[in-house]
């Protein structure tokens, strides 16, 4: 078992050292699954994803949120260490340093150390660093998450607030042409003369989206880039074929339907393939009560969990220890500081 009752760095090391990369996170969920069995909170696992509540007898229930899979290895380690200021290792600020602030929320509220303004739901769940669906998507399907009002996914956001984020579609387009001799091109046709076409309505449409908006006092921006073109023809045949990966991440102010109309008004419907479909979102300011003042707050340039959760009726931001600069390097970490002062911060939301 984990040993809830030590200092929050060293649960962190305890963490850092299972290995718990995406699709292998079973010794993990076991692992943590028999620390929660001792404390008197209900608890539920569904797959390698568990469920654990605190039941305060409050009207309203938030709930912490945190994946418990972690990208795998490469030149990073689980030898979890400390040097300097900071711990070591992979997982440290993605998302381990935010488990183990969960670890600790549990056993302060089980030993009465902190006497709770809401009920407290605490959800670990599975495959977040892979594709769609995830655990969240198992959890919502079979109705264990309804009971919820407000979610804060503990991802590293340097214990400030993400209140929405964009949403993101991906799509694979393949091009069309007729293979011809390189010294005889009149007899094909290049399937990469249509690929630059869409090349420059795809530049076009980026300019024109690009711009700062603004929801309430919130900044971001669209944008939308052809992130790869390949073909697969001999250096002297025309290409008769091109593919073409395109990705729009666009506004909580924007439909999911009217991002994929915006983009197949440039690259056209036929020969596309949607790889990845996830929409948008933002709490609103009816939420905004869930939020404390003095904390920096943004809607994130980028798609998290807390779309999944938004979509669902779920209201749900990011708010989590470190820096989302180390996630997934070689030299992930967190600073002792950091992972101090966000635990106070917590505390100070439930």
């Amino acid at each position: 078992m984990i040993d809830l009752k030590q200092d929050l760095v060293s649960l962190l090391c305890d963490l850092i050292k299972v290995e718990s990369v995406t699709d292998d996170e079973k010794a993990f969920c076991d692992l943590l699954f028999k620390t929660l069995s001792q404390y008197k909170g209900s608890l539920i696992r569904v797959d390698n994803s568990l469920i654990y509540h605190h039941d305060a007898h409050k009207e309203n229930t938030i709930a912490l949120v945190g994946h418990i899979d972690t990208v795998p290895i490469g030149d990073s380690t689980t030898n979890a260490y400390i040097e300097g200021d900071s711990v070591w290792g992979r997982g440290a600020c993605d998302m381990k340093s935010g488990l183990a602030s969960m670890l600790k929320t549990i056993y302060e509220l089980e030993s009465g150390t902190v006497e709770p303004k809401y009920n407290v739901t605490f959800i670990f769940y599975e495959r977040e660093e892979g594709p769609i669906p995830n655990g969240i998507n198992t959890l919502l399907e079979k109705g264990h998450l309804s009971k919820i009002n407000f979610a804060y996914i503990l991802e590293p956001t340097d214990g400030n607030y993400s209140v929405g984020c964009l949403g993101s579609l991906a799509v694979k387009k393949e091009i069309k042409g007729l293979s011809a001799h390189s010294a005889n091109p009149k007899t094909g046709k290049n399937a990469l003369d249509e690929a630059f076409a869409i090349y420059k309505k795809i530049n076009t449409l980026d300019r024109s989206i690009c711009s700062i908006q603004k929801i309430d006092e919130y900044e971001f921006y669209e944008t939308v880039n052809i992130t790869s073109l390949n073909t697969s023809n001999a250096f002297n045949v025309l290409p008769p074929k091109a593919e073409m990966m395109v990705n729009f991440r666009f506004s909580p102010l924007r439909s999911t339907e009217e991002a994929r109309i915006l983009l197949y008004s440039c690259i056209g419907e036929d020969g596309v393939t949607m790889i990845d479909e996830v929409g948008s979102c933002y709490i609103g300011s009816d939420n905004k009560k869930y939020l404390l003042p003095g904390i920096e707050s943004e809607i994130m340039q980028a798609w998290t969990d807390i779309a999944q959760l938004n979509e669902a009726g779920i209201p749900a931001i990011n708010f989590g220890p470190g820096s989302i600069k180390y996630a997934h390097k070689p030299d992930e970490r967190i600073t002792i500081a950091e992972l101090k002062e966000f635990y106070i911060s917590l505390i100070r939301h439930i």
